[in-house]
């Protein structure tokens, strides 16, 4: 299947287009886990799971990283955890779906606020900031959920060629990144964006949006720099312009 049929048949990028069917895709990232290793497991739906597909990336992945230093988050944390999920999806329920998918949540020993990696499936890593942080927890959990959605689509289809330089510095600051690393970070800025869109204006939050709205400009402009896309990175970057001229157009909050 090409990379456009399959966006279309995926109905378009995570978080972004309101026609994404995630079985459809969830369905393609379990095939192509199983494909890398026939034998690992008896029933599809096992290579959706964060612990087997984390060894699955141990055992075949190229590259490797290192789990950041964690531990089970407490009853007190999962309880918030639920609670924010709850909101996220309250604002938005066709996004129920994003956030019903197997995933692993750890308390990070390092004070930071979180983390994902490609490398470490449906992982996300939450640290003290993540539960006491002028940013709502609710936007932490769009922000990663996002990450691990598009991580689902780059496992099935890479974004960048393999001339692209590491060299990208996002509009933060961080150096070092990847047209990978631009495309998720703008992203989880356009994510972010959408679902404060979906909230009364009181609680939007407009010096926040005001943020995100002027990193997600950057990241895009960034990546229009250098443009060093495969078919399905043009495809992402495409959905990812349209939402923010979505965005342009809307007022913040409701």
């Amino acid at each position: 299947m090409s990379p456009n049929a399959f966006f279309n048949t995926v109905g378009g990028l995570p978080f972004i287009d309101e026609g994404v069917r995630p079985a459809t895709l969830l369905a393609a990232v379990a095939c192509s886990r199983r494909n890398a290793d026939p034998q690992a497991h008896a029933a599809l739906t096992d290579y959706l799971e964060p612990s087997n597909a984390r060894a699955l990336f141990k055992r075949l992945a190229t590259s490797q990283v290192e789990e950041f230093e964690s531990m089970d988050c407490s009853d007190a944390e999962q309880q918030q955890i639920r609670r924010a999920t709850a909101a996220v999806c309250q604002a938005k329920p066709s996004w129920d779906s994003f956030f019903s998918i197997p995933v692993r949540y750890r308390r990070l020993v390092q004070p930071m606020s979180s983390s994902t990696s490609a490398l470490i499936p449906q992982t996300i890593y939450l640290g003290d900031r993540a539960f006491d942080s002028p940013i709502p927890l609710e936007e932490t959990l769009v922000h990663e959920h996002a990450h691990i959605w598009l991580n689902f689509v780059m496992e099935v289809y890479d974004l960048q060629t393999s001339e692209a330089p590491r060299d990208y510095v996002l509009p933060s600051g961080t150096r070092g990144k990847t047209l990978r690393g631009v495309m998720a970070a703008a992203h989880f800025a356009a994510a972010a964006l959408t679902y404060y869109r979906q909230l009364p204006s009181p609680a939007a939050g407009p010096e926040r949006q005001l943020y995100l709205h002027k990193y997600l400009a950057g990241c895009l402009d960034t990546a229009a720099q250098r443009p060093f896309f495969t078919a399905m990175g043009s495809l992402v970057f495409a959905a990812l312009q349209d939402c923010h001229e979505q965005l342009i157009k809307r007022p913040q909050g409701n």
